[in-house]
């Protein structure tokens, strides 16, 4: 691993926070600190510590020397080429001010990399998306990243694809990338960082034995929650082992003939089937982070919220945990074991889909 005493930092806070209502992100408080404060202490062992900033910005700190942009409104490839400009070390870490997670840990890993060979060591996520402005950059960019001004070309991504990087991807680490890459850029940003919503996506179990009307019912909640706005998913348990799509597919082809794994992709979605042993369920809802909400198809024995289905010619009783049944779904006038859960009509999807809001309001 290369010292960090061999190696110069930079933090890119030179931006107009437009959607951060045009308050200055690097000043923002963090853990009684501010964002700057913060990497003040994660770049203690770097030589020399710069702070790229543009000419309006009143903002100082003994322990970074100031940078202001050289160019003006063409973005972060502005700041990029004045800190590899004035660095004194052959290579410069660099990274966003709207990071707070970043550890030292996390930087030391990318250190690992360093070689005379690249010109850039630039992060990928675990999704394959890459991170141009966090990484470590080699002098030897430096001529490129002129030459990209020059051309008026000034997205870095498009600067890195002329230079010789060396890609760490973090896929093959135990690095939690969605905390350390996570970047602040908006009020609601910066208020789930203050204040973590611990429960932001919101689980609903939709219940009832074979039979009971489950698939139909969330097929019409599905309508409802899309006319409103909400980014919604669904997790289905099959007790037996389903096929991903027909058996003359090429797909379900490749994975007879061994493939662990297999994606099939177009222009509008994608599915990922894996060969794997069978997760808990919190393992899928994982999967689902970034959601609204997700109708959970079954799963009455649960702890998650949920509704069940006690449909006439089927059922007469409840089956489910009762332990968050928040209330039951039915076209029967008596359900024999319910004596205090509300019950609403199974062809009242309106009624349903607001319960099921209501279990979610303070």
């Amino acid at each position: 691993m290369t010292n960090l005493k061999n190696i110069d930092a930079l933090i890119l806070a030179g931006g107009k926070s437009s959607r951060m209502n045009f308050s200055h992100k690097v000043l923002l408080q963090y853990k009684d600190k501010s964002f700057l404060e913060n990497l003040e202490e994660i770049f203690s062992n770097f030589n020399k510590k710069y702070l790229s900033l543009n000419s309006s910005q009143d903002i100082w700190n003994n322990s970074f020397i100031r940078i202001d942009d050289e160019y003006s409104d063409i973005g972060p490839i502005s700041g990029l080429y004045n800190g590899l400009s004035k660095c004194e070390s052959p290579y410069l870490f660099v990274t966003p001010c709207d990071v707070p997670n970043l550890t030292k840990e996390f930087i030391e890993y990318l250190t690992t990399f360093i070689s005379s060979d690249y010109d850039a060591f630039i992060v990928k996520d675990k999704s394959g998306f890459i991170h141009p402005l966090m990484g470590i950059y080699n002098k030897s960019a430096l001529n490129k990243i002129k030459t990209a001004i020059d051309s008026k070309d000034y997205k870095v991504l498009n600067l890195v694809k002329n230079l010789n990087v060396k890609y760490i991807d973090l896929k093959y680490t135990n690095f939690d990338d969605s905390m350390i890459l996570k970047n602040i850029n908006t009020p609601e940003d910066y208020s789930d960082l203050i204040t973590p919503s611990k429960n932001k996506t919101k689980f609903f179990a939709i219940s009832g034995i074979k039979n009971s009307g489950k698939t139909t019912l969330i097929t019409k909640l599905l309508k409802k929650f899309k006319e409103e706005g909400y980014k919604v998913g669904t997790i289905k348990h099959d007790g037996h082992d389903f096929q991903m799509d027909n058996l003359n597919s090429d797909t379900d082809k490749h994975v007879k003939a061994g493939a662990h794994g297999t994606v099939i992709f177009s222009k509008s979605k994608f599915m990922f089937l894996e060969q794997t042993s069978e997760q808990d369920l919190d393992f899928y809802l994982q999967l689902f982070k970034n959601y609204d909400f997700i109708l959970l198809e079954g799963f009455k024995g649960s702890e998650y919220p949920k509704l069940e289905i006690v449909r006439s010619g089927i059922s007469t009783e409840t089956v489910s945990n009762r332990n968050n049944l928040k209330f039951l779904v039915s076209d029967l006038k008596n359900i024999q074991n319910n004596d205090k859960l509300k019950v609403l009509d199974l062809n009242d999807i309106d009624a349903i889909f607001k319960e099921i809001k209501k279990s979610y309001q303070p």
